[in-house]
């Protein structure tokens, strides 16, 4: 039976990874497995796509007018930590067919969402729940910055900044991404991902990171 097996092995400089320039990513990891089945007391064996994770870390530039600065002697932008994210819920499904055995993914619902702190505009939610949140601690020394904000719950998750923008309909579908170099066959054609958690995270005066992860599946083919 044929291999679901889409790449060589290589090895290289990390600054050579085909990512695209001015996207910022700090890291991207892909960790996958092939699915199979041993049908019992037989021995037919059912092989199936390939499925696994995959997380991409990337700095996540503020837009200039909230960029923590002086001007004329007062402090402007965001200077508070902030912190935002979403989580989604895919539930799997196998199926076998006359070309063995095939993957589902059915959505779970909206994603459960946050925000705390001093948070970008390019995020938004649909808000239900606001409460106290605190983090202090002295294990780096008492001029360690310490946080005493607003955390809120909802759904409808959205960003709008880079590497990779993220609507509320990232709860239902396929997710899209455009940071790989064209030709460079990292990915299979043909492969899905379905975005299953976003973080912002946010400590001034640093550049903001963001953490995505993905579950990848590739049911074979060109």
């Amino acid at each position: 039976m044929a291999s679901n097996t889409y790449c060589a092995n290589r090895c290289d400089l990390v600054g050579n990874f085909p990512v695209k320039e001015n996207l910022h990513i700090i890291s991207a990891n892909l960790k996958s497995r092939t699915e199979f089945r041993i049908v019992p007391e037989t021995s037919i064996y059912l092989e199936g796509p390939t499925t696994g994770d995959l997380s991409i870390t990337a700095y996540a530039p503020l837009p200039s007018n909230e960029e923590a600065k002086w001007h004329n002697g007062t402090k402007v932008g965001l200077w508070c930590l902030g912190k935002a994210g979403a989580s989604y819920t895919w539930n799997r499904r196998i199926a076998c067919d006359d070309s063995g055995l095939r993957v589902y993914m059915i959505p779970g619902g909206p994603s459960a969402a946050y925000k705390e702190g001093a948070v970008t505009s390019q995020i938004n939610l649909v808000e239900k729940v606001d409460y106290d949140s605190f983090s202090a601690s002295a294990a780096s020394g008492p001029f360690t910055i310490y946080s005493h904000v607003t955390h809120t719950d909802g759904h409808d998750f959205v960003y709008n900044g880079s590497p990779i923008p993220i609507s509320s309909d990232d709860a239902y579908n396929v997710k899209e991404i455009d940071i790989f170099v064209t030709g460079s066959n990292v990915m299979p054609q043909n492969y899905e991902l379905y975005l299953t958690s976003f973080t912002w995270d946010y400590t001034p005066p640093n550049i903001p990171t963001v953490s995505y992860s993905f579950l990848f599946l590739y049911q074979g083919g060109s």
